[in-house]
């Protein structure tokens, strides 16, 4: 199934793969997306289970790891979630009800639907 979205003024289809336009890598951007994805993700946690110490890692985590895949350019949705995975791996879920992919997947969830709404 194709569909074609709009982000400022550039239009791109999806096929399987989601893909970020390259436009949306703005330094001053970037750092309000960041903000955005702490805050939203680490709402997100709190309200699926259970508010935990491990959530605030977790934010952080991902958030930086957006960061250096929009720096780097990288706009494969499939890459970022791996690479923020791969980096979610770092922290300890021993207390936790998340683990590393099913954060990385609700980051990048919730990455998606922000892009849809632009």
């Amino acid at each position: 199934m194709l569909k074609k979205y709009t982000l400022q003024n550039k239009i791109f289809t999806q096929c399987e793969t989601f893909f970020i336009t390259n436009n949306f890598v703005i330094i001053p951007l970037l750092l309000q997306e960041s903000e955005w994805l702490r805050v939203t993700l680490h709402k997100w946690l709190d309200d699926e289970d259970c508010p935990e110490e491990t959530n605030v890692e977790i934010r952080n985590v991902a958030a930086r790891s957006f960061d250096q895949s929009l720096l780097e350019e990288q706009t494969d949705v499939g890459e970022i979630l791996l690479k923020m995975a791969r980096e979610l791996e770092s922290i300890s879920y021993q207390e936790s009800f998340h683990g590393a992919f099913s954060s990385a997947n609700a980051a990048v969830s919730l990455i998606i639907q922000r892009i849809e709404q632009l």
